[in-house]
C-alpha cells in the first residue's frame, strides 16, 4: 500500500513538473502551438534547403557559429547566420542575421503547401528577437510583412531553371518497325 502511493504521488509530481515545463514553453512562444527552434537542425529540410545550410559563402550559419559580418568575402564563411525561429504546423517563422555594411536582422515566414515549402513574407526587424513572440509580432499588426518574393533576404529559390529551347532543328529517328 504504502507502495503504491509513493508511485501515485511521484506520478503526479512528475506529471506536473511536465505540465509546468510544458506551460511554460507555450508562454515562451505565445502559446497558439508555437514551438522555438533555437538550431537550423530542428527546422524541416525544405526550410534548411531554402535558407541555404550546408552551402559555404552563399548559405548561412547555425545559430552562435561563426559568420562574415563583413562586406569583404572570405574563408567561405557565410554572411548570414540563423537567430530564432518558431514552427507551427505549415508554417515557420525564422529570424536571419546578415551581415555587411548594412547589418540587418530579417524574419521570414514560410508556408508548406503539400511536401514543398516556400518562403510567403518577409519583414525587417530592428534587433534581435530572444523569444518566439517577438518573432511572431513582426508579422502581426503594424509591423507585418510584406508578400512576395524574399530574395533580397537571402532565400533560395528551389525552382528549377528555366529549360533553354534550342534553336537548332532536332532530327528525330523513326523507331524500327513503325
Amino acid at each position: 500500500m504504502r507502495f503504491a502511493t509513493m508511485v501515485m504521488l511521484a506520478g503526479i509530481g512528475f506529471g506536473g513538473c511536465t505540465l509546468a515545463q510544458a506551460a511554460g514553453q507555450a508562454a515562451a512562444t505565445g502559446s497558439g502551438g508555437w514551438t522555438e527552434a533555437q538550431s537550423l537542425r530542428e527546422l524541416p529540410a525544405g526550410i534548411q534547403a531554402l535558407l541555404g545550410v550546408g552551402l559555404g559563402a552563399d548559405g548561412i550559419a547555425d545559430r552562435g557559429e561563426d559568420f562574415n559580418t563583413s562586406d569583404v568575402r572570405a574563408d567561405n564563411m557565410p554572411t548570414r547566420r540563423f537567430a530564432l525561429a518558431v514552427v507551427h504546423g505549415d508554417t515557420a517563422m525564422v529570424a536571419v542575421e546578415q551581415g555587411g555594411r548594412a547589418y540587418a536582422v530579417n524574419a521570414v515566414e514560410f508556408r508548406q503547401a503539400g511536401v514543398v515549402w516556400d518562403a510567403v513574407r518577409c519583414a525587417p526587424l530592428n534587433e534581435l528577437p530572444r523569444r518566439g513572440t517577438e518573432l511572431v509580432d513582426a508579422f502581426t499588426g503594424r509591423h507585418a510583412g510584406h508578400s512576395g518574393s524574399c530574395q533580397g533576404y537571402g532565400v533560395h529559390s528551389l525552382q528549377p531553371a528555366p529549360a533553354v529551347l534550342s534553336t537548332t532543328p532536332v532530327a528525330v529517328r523513326p523507331r524500327p518497325g513503325a
